[in-house]
C-alpha cells in the first residue's frame, strides 16, 4: 500500500480538483501513428489514493504526449466512474467513459492493453500498475491480502499468480512482451513478484519498501523518454529519476526504495536459489539462518528481507563452509545480474534503514513460520525456496525439543508422540527421533534422574511412526 500519512492535508487541497470533469472528445478516425513508447498507466485510484491518481495525471501532463510518445491513462475514481484519458501538453482530454470497472479484475488491464494497441501502437510499451500493493503477505492464513490493484468498491485485488496469467495475456494483445512493467506500489519488489511476470515482460520497476503516497514523479519520469531510449536505459532512467525527486528534489524528502530488474535474468536466479535451499537443506544451519535474517534489512512486513543483504550476512557466518560459500556466491552473482539500478533515500538523511537495500526482496520469516498459502506461488512450485523454509522450520523445532529435553522437559517429545500418531509419515518426528538418539544416546546428555521417562516417551515415539 503507498503511504498516506499525508493524505488529510492532500484531500483537502484538491477536493476542489478531484472530482471535475475534464474535457472530452472522440478518438481519431484516421490509423493512429506508430510511435517510439506509449507509456500507459492502469490507474485504480478507486480507494484512500484518489487524490494521489489526480496529483500525478497533472505531473503527466506537464510532459504531455509528444511524435515521440503517448501517455494514456484508464482512472478509476473514488468518486466516480472510470476514464480513459489521453494526457497532452497541460491538458488531460477524455477519451473514453467507461462507467463502473472493477480494477481489482485483472481482465481490465487486459482490455486496456487491448485499447492501447489498437488506438496509440508504439515500438515499446511501457505498462504501469498504480495503487495499493503488498507483494506477499496474508494478515491470517484464512484473510489473503497479497497482490496489487484494489479495488474499495469491489473488495477485488489482482493476486501475484494472476500477474502471471494478466501479463500473459497484454503480451499477447501488444504483440510483444511487455518492455517495461511498472508497479507504482509499495512492497512488490520481490523475487515473487518478478518470477510471475518473467516470461512476459522484460524489465520491472517496483520498490522494496512502502512507497511515499505521492509514488512515482511522472514529470520527472516521462522528462527521460526521448527520441530511440531502449527500454534498458529507460528503466534505469526511472529509477534515478524517482531517487532524485524524494532527495530533496520534486517529491521533497522520504524514505523510498526503488530498483529495475532485468527480468531475462530470473530464470538464472531461481537456478541459483535452488542451488543455495540444496546446500541449506543438506546440513545443520536453521541457527545461523535465524541470525542472519536478524541482521538483514527488512521492510513493512519483516517477513519481507532484501535478498542480497541476506545472503551477504548467512555468508559471512559460514566461513570454511565450502558448500555454502559456493551457494552463497551464485546467488550474489545472479541477483546483482538481475538487478539494473537500485537507489535508496531517507527522510532524515541519517536514517540508514534502507541503505542495505539492493533491489530484490525475497520471503524468509525468521522464526520459518511460512503461511500456507505460500506453497501455491508459481515461485513456490518452481523452486525449493519453500522447501528450504520447511526444512528449516524442523530443524528449528527439532532443536528447540532437544533442548529442552536435555534439561529434562519432555513436553516437545509429547507434542510430536500426538502429531507422529496422527501421521506416522510427519518428517518433523522421524528427524526429531534422530536427533533425540544421539542427545540420549551417543551424547548421554538426558539427566540420569529423567532417563527412564525419557526411554519410555522415546520408544512410544519410535512405535508411533511405525504404526500403519
Amino acid at each position: 500500500m503507498k503511504k498516506v500519512s499525508s493524505i488529510i492535508a492532500a484531500v483537502a487541497l484538491m477536493i476542489g480538483a478531484a472530482c471535475t470533469t475534464v474535457s472530452a472528445a472522440a478518438p481519431k478516425k484516421n490509423a493512429p501513428k506508430m510511435k517510439d513508447w506509449t507509456v500507459a498507466v492502469f490507474l485504480n485510484a478507486d480507494n484512500n489514493l484518489d487524490p494521489f491518481g489526480v496529483e500525478d495525471q497533472e505531473e503527466m501532463a506537464r510532459i504531455g504526449s509528444n511524435e515521440n510518445l503517448n501517455i494514456v491513462t484508464l482512472i478509476d475514481r473514488e468518486c466516480g466512474p472510470a476514464q480513459i484519458n489521453y494526457i497532452e501538453k497541460n491538458k488531460i482530454r477524455k477519451i473514453k467513459d467507461m462507467g463502473e470497472l472493477d480494477m481489482g479484475d485483472y481482465k481490465e488491464l487486459v482490455k486496456f492493453c487491448k485499447f492501447i494497441k489498437e488506438n496509440y501502437p508504439a515500438k515499446h510499451y511501457s505498462i504501469g500498475l498504480w495503487n495499493h500493493g503488498s507483494g506477499w503477505k496474508a494478515k491470517t492464513d484464512k484473510n489473503v491480502v497479497r497482490g496489487i490493484s484494489y479495488d474499495d468498491s469491489s473488495n477485488n485485488h489482482i493476486t501475484t499468480n494472476e500477474l502471471t496469467t494478466a501479463t500473459k495475456l497484454c503480451a499477447e494483445a501488444l504483440g510483444q512482451k511487455l518492455d517495461i512493467i511498472n508497479m507504482d506500489a509499495c512492497l512488490m519488489g520481490m523475487v515473487e513478484v518478478a518470477h510471475a511476470i518473467k516470461d512476459n515482460c522484460c524489465y520491472f520497476v517496483g520498490s522494496e519498501e512502502v512507497e511515499p503516497g505521492k509514488g512515482a514523479p511522472y514529470d520527472d519520469v516521462l522528462r527521460g523518454v526521448t527520441a530511440g531510449i531502449s527500454p534498458r536505459d529507460f528503466a534505469n532512467h526511472w529509477i534515478n529519476a524517482f531517487a532524485k525527486s524524494y532527495q530533496n528534489g520534486s517529491q521533497g524528502r522520504d524514505d523510498s526504495t526503488q530498483s529495475a530488474i532485468d527480468l531475462s535474468k530470473i530464470d538464472a536466479l531461481d537456478d541459483a536459489l535452488n542451488g543455495f535451499a540444496k546446500a541449506v537443506m543438506s546440513g545443520k544451519y536453521a541457527g545461523k539462518i535465524q541470525q542472519a535474517v536478524g541482521k538483514t534489512t527488512k521492510y513493512e512486513y519483516p517477513e519481507n528481507i532484501d535478498l542480497m543483504h541476506f545472503i551477504k550476512n548467512f555468508k559471512a557466518l559460514c566461513t570454511g563452509d565450502s558448500s555454502i560459500i559456493t551457494a552463497c556466491d551464485k546467488v550474489m552473482a545472479a541477483a546483482k545480474a538481475a538487478v539494473v539500478n537500485s537507489k535508496t533515500t531517507s527522510y532524515s538523511g541519517n536514517d540508514q534503514r534502507l541503505k542495505n537495500s539492493t533491489g530484490l526482496a525475497i520471503y524468509l520469516p525468521q522464526r520459518f513460520g511460512m503461511e500456507s498459502k505460500y506453497l501455491e506461488l508459481g515461485f513456490s512450485k518452481a523452486t525449493m525456496w519453500d522447501d528450504m523454509i520447511l526444512s528449516l522450520r524442523t530443524q528449528r523445532a527439532c532443536s528447540d525439543t532437544v533442548a529442552s529435553a536435555k534439561k529434562g522437559d519432555f513436553k516437545g517429545i509429547k507434542s510430536a508422540i500426538s502429531e507422529a500418531k496422527k501421521n506416522p509419515r510427519s518428517q518433523y518426528a522421524r528427524a526429531l527421533v534422530r536427533e533425540l538418539n544421539t542427545a540420549a544416546y551417543v551424547e548421554k546428555s538426558i539427566p540420569a534422574k529423567d532417563q527412564a521417562e525419557f526411554d519410555r516417551l522415546f520408544n512410544n515415539l519410535k512405535s508411533a511412526l511405525q504404526a500403519r
